[in-house]
């Protein structure tokens, strides 16, 4: 077994799985682009250097390389200087949110000079401290490899690391980027019911209690739970703009190209987009929020319902978009074995994922599924009601109509075919 790799990284990604491995008692050497300058070994780094020659010379004869850096050309720039300096036995794995196409190039690109494997890590920070959720593609034969290594920084819990290969180049990189699509989209839900409590509950223990009681029942998930902590700590001034690194835009261009439908998370795109329009937002700005007289106690218990309609189809989405791309790039990848990875362990943990186990061909098939679309009446009474009272509800009532298209059929699909084909022979299909 291999106990010495090497790590390209920096952040506190690449330093908490340093000192994570470190624990394991895992020998390290270490590049970095900012000039370090070290005495002393520290635990078991063997070195820390900004000179990739040195760092290249203080791994053993078989090397296995981790990078943890920007995504992007910096990934193309350091696969081009390793691609002349290490052999084809050496193993070189991207753990960055890369673009899962770009992913693809810099393998063509390496020339199969040496071992490149992609990675996609979820469990933020405190997971790279403590264990990771990790979705790797890998062959069987490279998974013997890299395994003993790899399970030194991975969540484990009732005899299961949560760990899942798939295989089909850059296969790990676009579930990844789906996972983290869905990730927006929950983060857009839990705000639009945060504001809503905000606006029905006077005081902030009481939205607490709320939290605490829905994160008991099916909607307990790990977003939700930093949700409480947020509560708890004490309140700071933040700008009100939210930034985005990508992976959601790249999972609604990807489904865009690809005719899928994921109208949650791209509401959440959206979203993030317009938080930066802070000119426009400021032109006209008054509070014109109506009135509020109901019965809080049946109110929320049907909110609860709606918060878990809206996280189960987010979730449904993006799965259902994986089985699709999956299909069209002959990728392998088991769906049982996936979602139990990301149970306990990642940051789109949740309890929906129990219902998800098992599937046939569709998520849409899910009985879960079917049981809440019977609910359908008690979420319009809800997206009427805050409609009624003007709360801003993109992501509510963005699910809403997703559910009327599915179970209605008054919407005339056919009248735009109509209209197109009116200025343009558009070749309109009759049945």
């Amino acid at each position: 077994m291999n106990n010495h790799i090497g790590i390209i990284g920096y952040g506190s990604m690449s330093k908490n799985i340093t000192i994570n491995l470190i624990k394991k008692n895992i020998k390290i050497s270490i590049f970095n682009k900012e000039k370090i300058k070290l005495k002393l070994k520290i635990f078991n780094i063997n070195i820390i250097t900004n000179c990739l020659k040195k760092f290249i010379n203080s791994l053993p004869k078989f090397k296995i390389i981790f990078l943890l850096i920007k995504t992007g050309l910096p990934i193309k720039i350091i696969l081009l200087r390793l691609k002349k300096k290490l052999s084809k036995n050496d193993i070189v794995i991207d753990f960055g949110n890369s673009f899962y196409k770009q992913t693809y190039l810099n393998y063509i690109l390496i020339k199969k000079k040496f071992i490149f494997i992609s990675s996609g890590i979820s469990g933020g920070c405190n997971g790279a401290l403590n264990g990771l959720c990790c979705m790797i593609d890998c062959n069987i034969k490279q998974y013997f490899i890299i395994f003993n290594i790899l399970k030194k920084i991975l969540f484990f819990k009732k005899n299961r690391y949560s760990f899942c290969i798939s295989i089909g180049l850059s296969s790990s990189h676009y579930i990844k980027m789906i996972h983290n699509g869905i990730e927006y989209g929950i983060l857009q839900l839990i705000t639009e019911i945060y504001f809503v409590l905000k606006l029905f509950l006077k005081y902030k223990k009481d939205i607490l209690n709320i939290i605490l009681e829905w994160n008991l029942t099916d909607n307990c998930c790990y977003l939700f739970k930093i949700l409480i902590n947020i509560l708890i700590i004490k309140k700071k001034k933040i700008c009100d703009i939210i930034d985005h690194k990508g992976t959601g835009k790249n999972t609604v261009i990807n489904s865009i190209n690809n005719n899928i439908n994921i109208n949650s998370i791209f509401e959440a795109l959206i979203i993030r987009i317009i938080s930066k329009n802070i000119f426009y937002r400021k032109i006209i700005k008054f509070n014109n929020l109506n009135k509020i007289k109901i019965n809080f106690s049946i109110f929320f218990e049907k909110l609860k319902n709606v918060f878990f309609i809206c996280k189960l189809q987010c979730y449904i989405q993006g799965f259902n978009q994986i089985i699709i791309i999956k299909n069209k790039y002959n990728w392998k990848l088991n769906f049982n074995n996936l979602i139990k990875t990301y149970l306990n362990s990642c940051i789109i943990d949740s309890k929906i994922l129990f219902y998800l186990l098992n599937f046939k061909k569709n998520f849409f098939l899910s009985k879960i599924f079917f049981y809440y679309i019977k609910k359908n009446k008690i979420f319009k009474k809800i997206i009427l009601m805050l409609i009624n009272f003007n709360i801003i509800i993109f992501f509510l009532i963005s699910s809403y109509n997703f559910l009327l298209l599915i179970i209605n059929k008054n919407y005339n699909f056919k009248l735009i075919q109509f209209e197109r084909n009116f200025f343009g022979n558009h070749f309109i299909k009759y049945l």
